[in-house]
């Protein structure tokens, strides 16, 4: 994510968990013979994590509803170890060219 650190520091992004209710709890219901309509069921739940960016009209200064986007740990940590083999197989390439480079100085 660019910026969250910067963002962070300044208070404009932010992290949280939330719980989310995937399906809502749901009473028994009978009719008037005592014949059950509806069976009960418990509610359905999750956390989420999320980051939520606080958003202003840049021509008012009025806040806007925060923007939120909810991440989970393992793709992020996906998206982590990618980058960070991009940054090797871009470290090797440098030290490459910079071979090459002193080698075709030397001629």
């Amino acid at each position: 994510m660019k910026n969250y650190k910067a963002m962070k520091t300044a208070k404009s992004w932010s992290v949280k968990k939330t719980k989310v209710v995937d399906q809502a709890a749901i009473s028994e219901v009978k009719d008037d013979d005592g014949n059950v309509v509806r069976e009960a069921s418990d509610e359905q739940s999750h956390n989420e994590l999320q980051l939520v960016k606080k958003q202003f009209d840049s021509a008012t200064g009025k806040a806007l509803d925060d923007s939120v986007k909810s991440y989970d740990l393992d793709s992020l940590s996906n998206d982590i170890t990618r980058i960070k083999d991009d940054i090797k197989s871009l470290q090797d390439e440098q030290a490459d060219l910079e071979e090459l480079e002193k080698d075709l100085k030397a001629l």
